[in-house]
């Protein structure tokens, strides 16, 4: 299977909901590894060049969410929890079709 930036735009879904999860747990040590993780993966999206300007500027902008994850208000942690979703299911629409 390639590797490709959906791939991974679809990784950081689960990536995500795994450091809420760990944060909203208490588990800071777990959050910080999921943290570490999700950012691994926006930082390997952004060095596709199928990634346009504009979308880089987004998922910039969801690093920035990431980074500063416990500034955020609840309207922005929705934000962040709900931006990857559509391109897991797409990956998985792709996916279950090849």
């Amino acid at each position: 299977m390639e590797k490709n930036s959906l791939f991974y735009m679809a990784n950081l879904y689960p990536e995500i909901g795994r450091m809420f999860s760990y944060y909203d747990s208490g588990k800071k040590e777990a959050g910080d590894n999921a943290k570490k993780r999700a950012l691994n993966i926006v930082d390997t999206i952004l060095t596709f060049r199928d990634i346009k300007p504009a979308g880089r500027e987004e998922w910039s902008v969801i690093k920035n969410f990431i980074l500063g994850f416990d500034e955020l208000d609840s309207f922005e942690k929705t934000i962040l929890e709900k931006y990857s979703e559509p391109f897991s299911y797409k990956f998985m629409n792709q996916y279950t079709l090849s």
